[in-house]
């Protein structure tokens, strides 16, 4: 068997792929939150294996032309994306609703850090001047909810709450509909292989004392305090999450 001439026939199928799928978005055949064709048929039409086409695919991610979820498929990317970063803010097209879910649900773990660092900061600062005591009870019923915890399942489950009724106490619903959206990219496999893989006993235990300190000091109205607290429980997150990250 000649396996040059089978690499030769893979990479002219998966340049033929690469090409088809981004002639279609830039002619606006597929336009922002376009469903791929399954994989199956991809191969089929393309003459590509599984392994091949799933690095086609990743490559077009890569350049920001898909979103791909596991186990729903891959979609359009917002038209935003192919634009030059000098081009981007200048000629910025606003997404529809739809289209803005997708790309939050296809974020990366790294993104998804990145803008939580962005948000949450900003919104406990709100949470500790506008949280009234139901705010107050219902964080700290997630606080000992999460404390009291047997399985990681459980414990990320109460954690997860425990940041969503903090950004609900600001009392701003736009940021509360875009933290909650945010918030379900928690529950996909990538985001919970991370969570398994990196959270120990010692940084379960480091992560409660940091939630009690953040949970203390938007109770004791301390904007300032609960800013910087959650600010350093993100960065140490992130930093278990994915490595040491540049900021």
């Amino acid at each position: 068997m000649d396996t040059r001439n089978i690499r030769t026939r893979a990479a002219t199928g998966a340049n033929a792929l690469v090409q088809l799928i981004e002639s279609n978005i830039a002619d606006g055949s597929w336009t922002a939150g376009f469903k791929l064709p399954p994989e199956r048929d991809l191969e089929k039409q393309f003459g590509v294996s599984r392994n091949t086409l799933r690095k086609s695919l990743k490559l077009l991610q890569d350049k920001g032309r898909i979103v791909r979820h596991v186990g729903r498929g891959s979609f359009v990317a917002p038209a935003w994306q192919d634009l030059p970063q000098s081009r981007a803010l200048d000629s910025f097209v606003p997404v529809s609703a739809d289209s803005l879910v997708l790309r939050i649900h296809g974020a990366s773990p790294a993104e998804i850090m990145e803008v939580r660092l962005v948000v949450e900061p900003a919104a406990i600062e709100l949470a500790a001047l506008r949280a009234n005591a139901g705010d107050v009870r219902r964080i700290r019923d997630c606080l000992t909810q999460s404390e009291q915890a047997g399985e990681i399942a459980d414990f990320e489950h109460w954690d997860g709450q425990l940041h969503v009724a903090i950004v609900a106490a600001s009392k701003n619903s736009l940021l509360m509909d875009l933290y909650a959206t945010m918030n379900e990219t928690r529950n996909q496999p990538e985001w919970l292989r991370l969570k398994h893989r990196s959270l120990t006993p010692e940084r379960r235990r480091i992560y409660q004392e940091q939630h009690r300190r953040i949970v203390d000091a938007l109770a004791d109205r301390d904007a300032i305090t609960a800013r910087n607290e959650l600010r350093d429980h993100l960065l140490l997150v992130r930093s278990n999450l994915l490595g040491p990250v540049n900021s």
